[in-house]
């Protein structure tokens, strides 16, 4: 969806997904309302930018939880309260959503399914579910927020510039439970009291717990699984998991994840055909930051993606052109 710019200001409001209400300007209007929307799936990601100061007053809709992170810049509030870039609201589904804004202002939403985001607070997280349907400031400081915010603006940028990638399911797949993971391990970090402690849980032997995690970074890369429920899968903490993989690897699970992909990536790209684009080829294995990605390929394999795909495509052709010979 490109960038939605509005000179009403109404049209913005109803534009807006995962809440439903009214919008009140209370100073003038000083540039267009514009909406940036990525939709992938069960989280859908907005960066809105306010043309004008204004109250608004809604409910959050059924079956989906919002989270709303203020921007360097803005002078909001939400529920009663201050906001800033150093934390976000949460809102549980069905909820009030009041706030206001003293200036022209900007601010990412997050609009998640319910059902996505109950499963990795239960499973993975292991949240009590009174916990995630309250509606309150997560307060986890901006070391913490920064990640999340570059996450969702990258994603927000690269889809204005190649909406296609995500069009590609285990794109939204992976992009979806990234953020949502994201939060959740904030959630975590500002209520450690709110996690659930699995008492006399047997402890998994070190291969077991290796055997599992491999099977789920493998349907993680393929699409069939999220890299976040990788704790879940392994039928272990965190700390045991981590010390598995340090064991046995010499690097975390996720750091593993990452080699693991740059490897099958390569292989795809070492086997393409004419038709393959580094995107198309990527974007089959989830990776949506074609930037970062192509960093991380040149600092492991010596050259970029792109000349791995117009290697394979030049011996393509020389190999058929060798056969038409005969």
């Amino acid at each position: 969806m490109p960038l939605l710019s509005f000179t009403d200001f109404e049209a913005y409001a109803d534009a807006l997904a995962g809440v439903d209400g009214l919008m009140r300007v209370t100073g003038p209007v000083g540039r267009a309302w514009t909406l940036d929307i990525l939709d992938a799936g069960d989280v859908t990601a907005m960066l809105g930018v306010d043309g004008a100061p204004a109250l608004y007053n809604g409910l959050s809709q059924p079956g989906r939880y919002v989270v709303h992170i203020s921007l360097p810049g803005s002078d909001a509030f939400m529920q009663g309260s201050a906001t800033a870039d150093d934390q976000f609201v949460w809102f549980a589904p069905g909820v009030e959503v009041h706030g206001f804004t003293r200036r022209q202002s900007q601010f990412l939403a997050l609009d998640m399914d319910a059902a996505a985001v109950v499963q990795r607070a239960r499973e993975v997280a292991g949240l009590f579910d009174d916990h995630i349907d309250r509606t309150y400031a997560v307060n986890v400081g901006g070391a913490e927020m920064a990640p999340i915010i570059t996450l969702v603006t990258r994603a927000l940028a690269i889809h204005r510039q190649t909406p296609s990638v995500f069009d590609e399911p285990s794109v939204r797949r992976s992009f979806s439970g990234q953020v949502i993971h994201a939060l959740l391990r904030c959630m975590v970090l500002a209520n450690p009291e709110a996690v659930r402690r699995t008492r006399g849980r047997p402890t998994l032997p070190r291969n077991e717990i290796i055997r599992l995690s491999l099977d789920h970074i493998h349907k993680s890369i393929r699409g069939e699984a999220v890299i976040g429920d990788l704790v879940l899968s392994a039928g272990t903490s965190q700390r045991s998991l981590s010390r598995a993989f340090d064991e046995v690897f010499g690097m975390g699970p996720h750091q593993y994840f990452m080699l693991e992909r740059l490897h099958v990536i390569r292989k795809a790209l070492r086997e393409a055909t004419p038709g393959d684009t580094v995107t198309s080829v990527c974007a089959g294995y989830g990776v949506w930051d074609q930037g970062r990605f192509a960093g991380m390929y040149h600092r492991t394999f010596g050259l970029h993606p792109s000349m791995e795909l117009a290697m394979a495509l030049e011996s393509w052709r020389a190999n058929t052109t060798a056969r038409d010979k005969r």
